[in-house]
């Protein structure tokens, strides 16, 4: 099959890892895929987009754009108004300049992809990127598809009349699958699918895991206030109290990168605390695959209004490589971790994350069943070449429609399990234990 596969950004700047791993499945399937990135200003960045890039087409100038809406308009006048005009539906009714202007970059990449023969559009993320896309689908007939993360969702840019043109919207978690339901009227998200994100199964590597003298934990996230990494360096702090050794690294850049360099300095963690900037995403999967840290941690919150966490790829990668981890009760982490995949703790709660930390630390044989039951959970819900076939079946036009009805394996109810007190490593202690708010 020939895709036409729209992003944001990828395979520049620093975003959208989480692409590479699907567009590489996809060309190991044997389809043609071709990348369409919305903005190409940035450089490349990332060390594992090498195959992306000759398969990638960056959008031209104003004057080839110019040209393919005048030839769209002389060949179909009628239809190219109508589409322009159901924009005036934009919310808030300024967006509707920047849907008016994705419009017009989707007339010719429509174009382009007839051209080229392509068989789909996929665009990632229901935002402007989807408007791109159906407008490319509506001037060619190509049908077309959208992937819904979370903000994209919140900002619920003309949603429901994507649904409805697109052969499916995919959601990626339970999470955010309800937040479209809450609004999107029932007829749109009859198109609507639950399909997670997937990630690269590597084989896991032999021996135990080394005993350090120092364990490493490792955060790898954007330096925002979602985030929760102030959390993290107060759990460190309270731990550093009870004379539990550790070093923590945080992977990432962004703007809290001073606030978080001075509350290290406050806190006294300056020697126990690495900020490592941003980490290209090869070098991320290496220190996995070489199992250099001993827990990944993502302490992200919850700021109201659908500001939280998504279902987090950087989680799902350190679970495939056997890595123990600790997220929050926060958007599609508990999806992801529930059941005892991972350990999950109240968001905003340092208390809490250090005693979490202090018995994935202080216990071989819980990180050993954490790493266990994470590793299975990214085998039996979130492998990419298994998430890809079925999304090929979904731009084949073949829905399973138990996706439609049935809620995820692994949806947690909304409870509070206190942490279990006896030794960690004792017999009779739980191998697993999760915290919930």
């Amino acid at each position: 099959m020939k895709i036409v596969y729209i992003t944001q950004r990828l395979p520049f700047g620093t975003g959208e890892t989480f692409v590479v791993p699907e567009v590489q499945a996809l060309l190991d399937a044997g389809h043609e895929v071709r990348i369409v990135p919305r903005i190409s200003r940035e450089p490349v960045i990332h060390d594992d987009v090498s195959a992306l890039l000759p398969r990638t087409c960056r959008l031209p100038g104003a004057f080839r754009i110019a040209t393919a809406l005048a030839a769209q308009l002389a060949r179909d006048p009628r239809g190219t108004l109508q589409m322009f005009w159901a924009l005036r539906h934009t919310r808030p009714l300024w967006r509707a300049i920047l849907n008016s202007r994705a419009t017009v970059h989707g007339i010719w990449v429509g174009q382009m992809a007839k051209a080229w023969g392509a068989q789909h559009i996929h665009a990632h993320w229901s935002y402007l990127t989807a408007t791109l896309a159906m407008s490319a689908s509506t001037v060619t007939k190509i049908p077309w598809s959208f992937t819904a993360h979370r903000y994209d969702i919140v900002r619920n840019n003309l949603l429901a009349q994507k649904l409805r043109s697109a052969r499916f919207g995919r959601f990626i978690s339970q999470e955010t699958l309800a937040m479209g339901r809450s609004l999107v009227p029932p007829d749109a998200m009859a198109r609507a699918i639950l399909l997670h994100m997937g990630v690269v199964l590597p084989g896991l590597p032999e021996g135990r895991a080394p005993q350090r003298a120092r364990p490493i934990v490792l955060c790898p996230a954007r330096l925002i206030p979602v985030k929760g990494q102030t959390y993290l360096l107060d759990a460190a702090a309270h731990l550093r109290q009870r004379g539990v050794v550790f070093d923590l690294w945080l992977a990432g850049d962004g703007p809290d990168q001073s606030r978080l360099t001075r509350k290290i300095e406050e806190l006294g963690l300056a020697a126990s605390v690495r900020m490592l900037g941003m980490v290209p995403h090869a070098e991320l999967l290496r220190l996995y695959r070489e199992q250099a840290v001993d827990c990944v941690v993502l302490p992200s919150l919850d700021l109201g209004h659908h500001v939280h966490e998504g279902i987090s790829v950087a989680l799902m990668e350190a679970m495939a490589h056997g890595i123990p981890t600790i997220g929050t009760s926060t958007g599609g982490l508990p999806e992801l971790l529930g059941g005892g995949a991972g350990l999950v703790v109240p968001p905003a709660d340092a208390g809490v994350l250090a005693e979490a930390l202090q018995r994935v630390l202080g216990s071989a044989r819980l990180r050993s069943d954490l790493a266990r039951a994470g590793r299975r959970r990214i085998e039996e819900e979130f492998e990419v070449g298994a998430i890809t076939r079925e999304l090929v079946r979904g731009f084949d036009g073949i829905l399973p429609p138990d996706r439609r009805r049935k809620p995820g394996h692994y949806s947690l109810p909304e409870r509070r399990l206190q942490p279990e007190r006896r030794s960690a490593g004792g017999r009779n202690a739980p191998a697993l234990t999760t915290f919930l708010n």
